[in-house]
């Protein structure tokens, strides 16, 4: 999607304020790249004014782009806290996690969940550290999301860190996401968000189990980065024989099982939470 840059710009002045947003803008424009700090809701938050920052956190905070419904929301924190409550550790995974900030707004509107915020650009991950400490209930991970456990290569290294990707090579570490949820015991993934620069085609190629029983899948997808890959295919691929309620917000495509949506679902919570908990 190509942003105006008054979207961006207005995203940005309801995220952190006008003041702060001018600061930045000058410092951008003076090529004044060291970070600096800024007020972004209840955080004090690291941005680059140099970078992508500010248009990242224009996207989560001022626009909201991976909000997803206030009936999905209560839907999806109702089944963490059942989760909760039979022992097990309900998971968001923040792939392609950046400097934090959406790792940040998935803790906030998932209270009672564990966020594993993955980044593979170590200034990012630098970046990420500094914004998340104190949240105790994020764990930074540096690596890429991955088919195997190993080591990728960061490419295109002089673009702007949200758009930096990884491929097969060495450098960076790499992990499945069944490996990433080993980290943590009892862990049934919550929500899904890949933000991954057309890497969700290798990443999801071995999750089949795994993503036939996510609640709730946030992408941005990079096909018109990649023509005839399908970056998409294992992640469409899960969904055969569910009943999926498919959104749009933003960049992202946002899935999530309508059996949390029903109209009866908020009512019947041993029944609908049946499903996840098998």
């Amino acid at each position: 999607m190509n942003y105006s840059k008054l979207y961006h710009l207005n995203g940005l002045a309801r995220a952190i304020g006008w003041r702060k947003s001018l600061s930045v803008l000058l410092r951008r424009a003076l090529g004044i790249g060291a970070p600096m700090k800024v007020r972004c809701r209840s955080h004090e938050l690291l941005i680059r004014p140099t970078d992508s920052d500010l248009f990242v956190i224009s996207q989560v905070f001022g626009h909201g782009e991976y909000e997803i419904g206030e009936a999905g929301q209560s839907a999806l924190n109702r089944l963490a806290l059942d989760w909760r409550k039979k022992g097990f550790i309900p998971v968001v995974v923040d792939a392609g996690a950046n400097v934090g900030y959406s790792s940040i707004f998935l803790r906030n509107q998932h209270p009672d969940a564990i966020v594993m915020a993955i980044e593979p650009d170590p200034q990012a991950f630098e970046t990420l550290v500094s914004n998340c400490a104190g949240l105790e209930q994020i764990i930074p991970i540096y690596g890429a999301l991955w088919s195997h456990d190993g080591e990728v290569e960061l490419v295109n290294s002089n673009s702007p860190s949200w758009a930096r990707a990884v491929s097969d090579g060495q450098g960076v570490p790499s992990i499945t996401l069944d490996s990433l949820l080993a980290k943590l015991p009892k862990t049934k993934l919550l929500v899904l968000k890949m933000d991954i620069e057309g890497a969700e085609l290798e990443a999801m190629r071995e999750c089949g189990k795994v993503l036939k029983d996510v609640p709730c899948i946030i992408v941005e997808p990079h096909d018109f980065m990649f023509p005839g890959r399908g970056c998409l295919t294992f992640v469409y691929s899960s969904f055969g024989g569910r009943s999926i309620d498919s959104l749009v917000n933003g960049e992202n495509l946002i899935f999530i099982a309508s059996a949390l949506l029903a109209p009866k679902a908020a009512k019947r919570n041993t029944t609908k939470a049946a499903r996840f908990n098998s």
